[in-house]
């Protein structure tokens, strides 16, 4: 079963997001902060990340991707997806040049397109 981590920081969205992608078939990982998403990412190798960039504890969504894209990181190759409110254009700009493999609004996307996105994402489609 292929593993996605999330970062989500609000809780409603997050368990609902959670449950979409478990009953899609995946096997999920729900972290609420920058501390939980590194912690996470030295016990589990994932598929996917979905990344949120506004988060609660002084580390935002481009300081992880920034770690996650360096040229030394074991986790260079996962793709990671922004999931973010940040719509702008901007914001999408600035993440994809980072390294982000997508960006999706979360007010933009269902549940089910969301899980379409991540059987896409992950060749599972």
């Amino acid at each position: 079963m292929k593993k996605v981590l999330l970062v989500e920081d609000d809780m409603l969205l997050g368990d609902t997001e959670k449950y979409a992608l478990e009953k899609g078939g995946y096997e999920v990982t729900w972290v609420k902060s920058g501390n939980e998403t590194f912690a996470a990412l030295a016990e589990t190798a994932y598929d996917l990340i979905y990344l949120d960039i506004m988060l609660p504890d002084g580390m935002d969504g481009y300081e992880i991707l920034s770690h996650l894209k360096a040229p030394e990181s074991a986790q260079r190759e996962i793709p990671v997806i922004m999931l973010s409110n940040l719509g702008q254009h901007s914001e999408i700009e600035k993440a994809m040049e980072m390294g982000a493999s997508g960006y999706v609004v979360k007010a933009d996307i269902s549940l089910d397109e969301l899980v379409a996105l991540t059987h896409k994402t992950l060749g599972d489609a």
